[in-house]
């Protein structure tokens, strides 16, 4: 789990922009799996794989535990939910905007 070997995590927006940290691929998979049914396409499962993979990783899968970091963090930058590292864990205007539209 990239948690062990990393010493990094990502801080997504959940809900109504309420922060989450996740600190290892099974927390990532916990929120992937809870999330709706609307925003599950293909990069959303290609994260979900690369989590899977992470944890199965003592069986020689072949991804690094910060690899699924990467993808996790990906991820959510791509869906407008990543909590940058520079920036207070709140969420923007646009960012409740868009919750709410």
């Amino acid at each position: 789990m990239f948690a062990i070997r990393s010493h990094r995590s990502v801080t997504i927006l959940v809900g109504l922009g309420y922060p989450l940290r996740i600190r290892d691929a099974r927390g990532a998979l916990e929120w992937l799996e809870s999330e709706p049914a609307a925003v599950r396409d293909e990069a959303y499962e290609a994260t979900c794989a690369a989590c899977r993979d992470a944890i199965a990783g003592a069986d020689g899968v072949e991804i690094d535990p910060g690899e699924a970091l990467d993808v996790v963090t990906a991820y959510a930058r791509r869906r407008g939910i990543l909590v940058e590292d520079d920036v207070p864990a709140r969420p923007s205007r646009e960012h409740l905007a868009r919750l709410c539209a």
